[in-house]
């Protein structure tokens, strides 16, 4: 599966949805896209995880990063989607207390 990002606008929420691996090999790559996809868009923000085969921290960071970054504008951040192994690593870390995961039923 190629990586790669996309984007759409739905209920007033930009969904990005990632593709294949966020690791550290790419993270720069989707830093890079987010950057400039968060500055031209001023809505709340989900990610949508359905189609990502792997995370590791580098990923996890990247995620705190752009909450902290989208949290200082007063803009909100959830998560939804993640795979079994990834919403384990996400909820070890702590990351789910400061942002919220979007079940099925809410999405």
């Amino acid at each position: 599966m190629e990586n790669k990002m996309e984007h759409e606008i739905e209920n007033g929420q930009l969904i990005i949805s990632f593709y294949g691996e966020i690791d550290g090999y790419n993270v720069a790559y989707y830093r890079n896209k987010l950057n400039v996809l968060l500055a031209i868009n001023d809505d709340d923000v989900i990610f949508d995880f359905k189609h990502t085969t792997f995370i590791d921290s580098a990923g996890v960071g990247l995620v705190l990063g752009r909450y902290q970054q989208l949290s200082k504008e007063g803009r909100k951040l959830s998560l939804r989607r993640l795979s079994n192994t990834a919403y384990k690593v996400f909820e070890l870390s702590g990351l789910f207390e400061i942002m919220e995961y979007l079940k099925e039923a809410q999405i």
